[in-house]
């Protein structure tokens, strides 16, 4: 992820998260929070866009964006799904786009930040289960800051949030494993969810959900 600008853009690649998940959130290690020179600033319910470096997109896969109030988020932090994309994320191919982790092919999901986030300051999560290849994830985190002029509601856990904004999917790092060749759909996608990719990538409708089994 290269816009908004992630912490510690100069010491992070784009490698998956550990298998054990040592290192989630985040890539969670030391120094994992230094925060850029300008922070980027969303308004509540204008386009925004998540930019992607790189090329091994791993035949797509689907993605989440989420917050958390935490600025140096923790293995406690409670993350909310502000937007789910299901097949073709971050890219609609079969397999890999040619080049290799400083390619600069365009890669962007939009998103909005919901009305009724309240403002203040955020960390923002992109995360990545790819298709094909080794069951992993994929996580990069960086702060924001969400203007809103006239909010409606705050961004908390009361039950009337929570079927807007679920908890984020994790897997591959926690003993859940997704299934290889799918295009996973979450569980908990929340409201607001875009579909990408060959439809048959996807589970049916009479499928689970999220197609994984469980290791010891």
């Amino acid at each position: 992820m290269t816009s908004p600008e992630p912490y510690s853009r100069d010491t992070i690649n784009n490698s998956p998260l550990a298998a054990d998940g040592s290192d989630f959130p985040c890539k969670l290690q030391p120094g994992a929070f230094h925060a850029p020179t300008e922070e980027s600033i969303y308004w509540a319910g204008q386009n925004n866009t998540i930019k992607l470096l790189g090329s091994a997109t791993h035949g797509g896969g689907s993605c989440q964006v989420s917050l958390t109030t935490d600025r140096e988020p923790t293995k406690r932090s409670e993350w909310k799904v502000i937007k789910s994309y299901e097949g073709g994320c971050p890219a609609s191919v079969p397999g890999i786009l040619p080049g290799d982790a400083t390619s600069d092919h365009s890669l962007q999901l939009h998103f909005a930040i919901p009305e009724g986030i309240e403002p203040g300051k955020y960390t923002l999560a992109w995360t990545w289960f790819n298709r094909i290849g080794n069951r992993e994830m994929y996580m990069n985190c960086a702060p924001i800051t969400v203007a809103n002029d006239s909010p409606s509601n705050s961004f908390d856990n009361t039950p009337k949030q929570s079927p807007a904004f679920p908890p984020m999917f994790v897997a591959n790092i926690n003993g859940c494993m997704t299934r290889e060749n799918v295009d996973i759909r979450f569980p908990w996608p929340g409201s607001i969810v875009e579909y990408n990719g060959d439809r048959n990538n996807r589970p049916q409708e009479s499928e689970p959900p999220t197609p994984a089994r469980q290791i010891p």
